[in-house]
């Protein structure tokens, strides 16, 4: 038994859920349920999506349910088969697409960034790391170590982004760390403003180069 096999059996609950009933309305085998729901085996991500969709009620059902099976880290157990139908290959298709088009906006923005950086005439680095710690970009400037995080979306994962900016500004040495966007979000503000050393900053004000002077 694992967070996950909690989870779900709580969400089952609520729904009055069995396994096979379950199993049925998510395209997978009964035995497969059964092996998520005992810590034997995780689900796939396709079939993850189904028990959302099937089972969470709320946002707040989603951020548990994700949470459980984040929780299982890199523990090492099977997957579960996917029952190969239309609407599993369909689902799983539109899973990958989304992440494309997610990988494909960040490339892009990325390269926006490194462009307003290259006008400016500043010197940096692209992928700094030190062990697993890596940044999008680095500068160095009269002494001060700058990192940019670029988010093509931040809306997505603020939290993540926030705690990234923690572990990098600390394990790279630096002075500063600007979690960089397309433009103004009050959120990523305000989250910014009770940080230390994190700061928020729009693609325009970057690339008008006064960030370099902030305190």
């Amino acid at each position: 038994m694992n967070a996950l096999s909690d989870t779900l059996r709580e969400l089952m609950d609520r729904r009055d859920l069995t396994g096979a009933k379950l199993a049925k309305d998510i395209g997978i085998s009964s035995v497969s349920v059964s092996n998520i729901l005992t810590g034997k085996s995780r689900p796939r991500q396709v079939t993850l999506s189904r028990m959302m969709k099937r089972l969470c009620e709320n946002p707040a059902d989603e951020q548990a349910l994700l949470a459980a099976y984040e929780s299982l880290g890199d523990a090492k157990m099977s997957t579960t088969p996917v029952v190969d139908d239309e609407e599993n290959a369909a689902t799983e298709e539109e899973r990958v697409r989304r992440f494309l088009e997610m990988k494909a906006a960040a490339v892009s923005f990325r390269r926006d960034v490194a462009m307003a950086l290259d006008k400016l005439r500043l010197n940096y680095r692209q992928d700094v790391a030190r062990g697993p710690v890596i940044t999008d970009l680095l500068i160095e400037h009269k002494g001060k170590r700058i990192a940019l995080e670029c988010r093509a979306n931040v809306k997505r994962d603020l939290e993540k982004s926030l705690l990234s900016a923690r572990i990098i500004r600390d394990e790279l040495k630096c002075d500063r760390v600007f979690i960089v966007v397309h433009e103004s979000d009050l959120s990523l503000r305000a989250a910014c403003a009770k940080e230390k050393n994190i700061g928020a900053l729009e693609l325009g004000q970057l690339a008008e180069g006064k960030f370099l002077e902030a305190g």
